[in-house]
């Protein structure tokens, strides 16, 4: 498969999670789903997820709140792991290759973003003309431009950027020198804790914390894995639940049930 090939199907696969995005929301524009479509197109699976895991890590708390536009994870993901996996490096280069990449990628696609969004606009007040004419056939074209608008926001900036950028991976690589890769691949391991960070002061409560360090303690000094943390979770979540939920007035009718028994048997 040429490089022009895999860059128009990295260009496709972009656009069509961008339109995940505001459709049928399965996921795909997440960083570790829009790098398997990566590594199905580049035959690289392994590398790809692992790229993929650590961006999704790293933009773990990025949203979009209210009128803010966040970097944008998808082109950034398309393009970091691509290019990570063309130039054939080491998973300990890719992956600081593919957080060099995916940063600027993304804080440029954001710009276009805004620009495409303040551009839709036009397109709904044209649909609410539409719709005070009565003549609603011609809303839904209006509805298919604006999604071809998202499409191409993706799509261009990732094919450009996959398809040059390729050509010249191997010079760049070799002009940076080795420190700033390791700083990158350094970086790249302490990003996904910021990420993590970020979300939890948006998720975490005053009475929460205390389940937080029972699971560092459990991973961290105990050293459990995964699957047992998160089955010792759920369980402390369930007996939380149950204790929260219990009704006020159960324990004092109790009480009260006790002592009128205790009386009638005097």
């Amino acid at each position: 498969m040429g490089i022009l090939v895999q860059s128009l199907l990295l260009a496709l696969w972009a656009g069509l999670c961008a339109l995940d995005q505001f459709g049928p929301h399965l996921g795909f524009r997440k960083p570790l789903l829009a790098s398997v479509g990566v590594g199905i197109i580049l035959g690289d699976m392994t590398t790809a997820i692992i790229i993929g895991a650590t961006l999704e890590l790293m933009w773990l708390g990025v949203n979009n709140i209210g009128a803010y536009v966040p970097p944008d994870v998808i082109s950034g993901t398309v393009v970091g792991a691509s290019i990570a996996i063309m130039s054939g490096a080491n998973i300990e280069t890719a992956i600081a290759t593919a957080v060099a990449v995916a940063v600027p990628t993304a804080m440029l696609v954001q710009q276009i973003n805004m620009l495409i969004m303040t551009t839709n606009i036009s397109l709904v007040h044209a649909a609410d003309n539409v719709a005070l004419s009565g003549d609603f056939d011609k809303i839904t074209p209006l509805h298919y431009l604006g999604g071809l608008f998202f499409f191409l926001s993706r799509a261009v900036p990732v094919f450009i950027a996959c398809y040059l950028g390729a050509n010249t991976i191997d010079a760049i690589l070799a002009a940076i020198p080795a420190e700033i890769l390791t700083g990158f691949n350094v970086a790249s391991k302490a990003i996904p804790a910021v990420g993590l960070a970020m979300l939890l002061t948006m998720m975490m409560k005053k009475n929460m914390w205390m389940f937080l360090i029972l699971g560092f303690v459990l991973s961290a000094y105990m050293g459990l894995p995964t699957l047992a943390v998160a089955l010792i979770g759920a369980v402390v979540a369930g007996l939380y639940d149950l204790i929260m939920t219990r009704p006020a007035g159960a324990a004092v009718s109790n009480t009260a049930g006790t002592d009128e028994e205790g009386e009638y048997d005097l």
